[in-house]
């Protein structure tokens, strides 16, 4: 499959996000993240964006995913955040800093993609991870870029999982399922607060 030619329904929504945005992608196959991520970062470099995507992986385990997806790896920037990254305990220095490194010798509009904190294994982990998703959110006009965060829920710690899900669509402008085609679904984070009023 192939992100720029491939028929899939979220990239519809996707295709027709103008400006900043900050997208939270939720998949429990790697498949359909990786279409609707070689999707994004194909619609930025069309734009002539600078398409970043920060990861902890092996780059070249990126690289090989994304030239699968149609998307030639040397277009974008793959940026390695150390593994004891998330050591740092200031949410703002986390960001900053990978936003900072990653940028060097870049121009804006920058696209990222990626995840700041990698353990969705512990109630430690993603409190934390909901903490730089709040304060990531909260600073995002500051930021000035678009970027798309991704999460595999089919392996998060259970007991947290209603609670981190709803923490990320809080801290959101849109939300991408990827799943099977007539399961996978796209939206607005904002439907879901005026779905809350309307309730109470």
């Amino acid at each position: 499959m192939e992100a720029e030619k491939t028929s899939y329904r979220p990239f519809k929504f996707l295709d027709r996000l103008e400006g900043n945005n900050h997208i939270v992608l939720l998949y429990d196959d790697s498949k359909y993240a990786d279409l609707i991520i070689a999707r994004y970062l194909f619609n930025g470099l069309k734009k002539g964006e600078s398409c970043i995507f920060f990861t902890s992986d092996n780059p070249e385990m990126v690289r090989k995913k994304l030239s699968t997806e149609g998307i030639n790896p040397d277009s974008l920037r793959i940026f390695q955040i150390p593994r004891d990254f998330g050591n740092e305990r200031d949410p703002m220095s986390i960001i900053k800093t990978i936003r900072k490194e990653a940028t060097i010798g870049m121009n804006p509009p920058y696209r990222f993609v990626g995840r700041t904190v990698t353990d969705r294994e512990t109630i430690e982990g993603m409190k934390f991870g909901l903490l730089i998703e709040k304060t990531g959110n909260d600073h995002f006009q500051e930021l000035d870029c678009s970027q798309m965060c991704y999460y595999d829920i089919s392996g998060i710690e259970q007991s947290m999982k209603d609670e981190w899900i709803k923490g990320l669509l809080k801290n959101h402008d849109h939300v991408i399922y990827a799943s099977k085609p007539d399961r996978a679904v796209a939206f607005e984070t904002d439907l879901l607060d005026e779905d809350e009023d309307g309730e109470e």
